[in-house]
């Protein structure tokens, strides 16, 4: 008997669509109006029965609105949301040469950086401190979820963001590119008020367990510390960032200051 030979359709294969992207979704006022004013949102979802707050008044203005039932809030956006959430345009993808290219003169990197709550502050330290970017790895680093837009206040949607696969890799670009590579220690051998910050520099900052890993201290070009008076031994992540930051800004200021 012979052997049943299959039918071969000549129909071309359907191709399966891949899933639609999952919207990027964050919450909290701030957060929100800060990333409305932006022109990242495409929607927002407010909660029922809230008061009056000046803040919901401009976001009204921004952007759509839908009006939700607190429940389904709820359950749209975890964590303190303080009866508003909003929906996202994408977040552009900045690569490093991209970044470089945009010719910065501060720029924040984070080394190990887990917590979300750190990475939201330092963002925001860095947007209002007036960084040109910030330098993520793609590795041993926190993602910048609901809870860490959140934290920055909505400086992450204003920031440029390059992720990268490694800091010390990035490190070496960026020095390349003539930015000075400065990086937090609390051992570092030069206080922060004695190095010059005026000119072009990327602030490394580490996380508070590690600090600056051996490899990334070992490539940036200075290692600076900030004044401890007390018993504990060093400051929290996000808290050392910004006085550091301050410092680049009060450097700045006063160097336009004294300009005739």
């Amino acid at each position: 008997m012979a052997a049943r030979v299959p039918r071969v359709s000549n129909r071309p294969r359907r191709r399966e669509r891949p899933a639609p992207a999952q919207a990027a979704l964050i919450h909290g006022r701030n957060a929100v109006l800060e990333a409305a004013r932006a022109g990242k949102v495409v929607k927002v979802f407010q909660a029922s029965g809230l008061g009056h707050d000046p803040r919901l008044d401009e976001l009204a203005r921004l952007a759509p609105i839908e009006v939700v039932p607190p429940d389904r809030l709820d359950a749209i956006a975890a964590g303190v949301h303080q009866g508003v959430a909003a929906e996202l345009k994408p977040r552009r993808a900045w690569t490093l040469k991209e970044l470089l290219d945009t010719s910065p003169t501060l720029l924040v990197a984070l080394d190990g950086i887990m917590d979300p709550q750190n990475l939201g502050a330092i963002l925001r330290s860095a947007e209002v401190a007036g960084a040109n970017g910030a330098i993520l790895p793609e590795h041993r680093s926190a993602p910048l979820s609901p809870a860490a837009v959140k934290a920055s206040s909505g400086a992450s949607e204003l920031l440029r963001i390059a992720h990268v696969s490694g800091i010390p890799s990035a490190i070496a670009e960026v020095k390349r590119a003539g930015i000075w590579c400065a990086a937090l220690d609390i051992r570092g051998e030069t206080p922060a008020w004695e190095f010059d910050l005026t000119q072009p520099v990327c602030v490394v900052v580490g996380s508070e367990g590690e600090g600056v890993h051996r490899l990334v201290r070992e490539r940036c070009d200075v290692r600076l510390r900030l004044p401890v008076a007390g018993h504990i031994s060093s400051f929290n992540a996000s808290a050392a960032a910004a006085a550091i930051l301050y410092e680049v800004a009060r450097q700045r200021t006063s160097s336009s200051a004294s300009r005739p």
